[in-house]
């Protein structure tokens, strides 16, 4: 029916739990939402809440990421123009570059996750406009 929010380890990362706890939930409503009833809208109301939380919260998330990669990136350019006046200036030239492409790799995965929030929520409000009979 629904997907489990106690999971173990080996069932895959936070990302793709959260992924397939949306994709199943979305199934289940959908489903659900032909014979709608008082319990179910409450329920529906309760999860679309928290997916809506947790989609803002990824929100700040990848914007921070975003932002600090920016910041990073501009320093390693900062750091590259000046030129490496000696070997401490390229190792720290390196190594941020090295932490500018972490968050670079990092900042893509959370776009992505966003993304995938983002249009479950979407396709959740729909659902709720058609439990409330408002949409056919």
């Amino acid at each position: 029916m629904f997907y489990s929010a106690r999971t173990s380890i080996r069932e895959g990362c936070y990302n793709l739990l959260m992924d397939k706890k949306l994709r199943n939930y979305i199934e289940y409503i959908k489903k659900a939402s032909d014979k709608p009833s008082r319990e179910l809208i409450e329920y529906h109301e309760k999860m679309l809440a928290q997916f809506q939380h947790e989609r803002l919260v990824h929100l700040i998330v990848t914007m921070f990421f975003a932002l600090f990669m920016i910041i990073f990136f501009i320093f390693f350019g900062v750091i590259q123009v000046l030129g490496p006046a000696n070997i401490w200036m390229t190792i720290i030239g390196y190594c941020v570059g090295a932490v500018t492409l972490i968050f670079l790799i990092v900042t893509l995965f959370y776009v992505r996750h966003y993304y995938l929030l983002e249009n479950g929520v979407q396709e959740l409000e729909e659902v709720t406009r058609k439990l409330y009979k408002r949409d056919k």
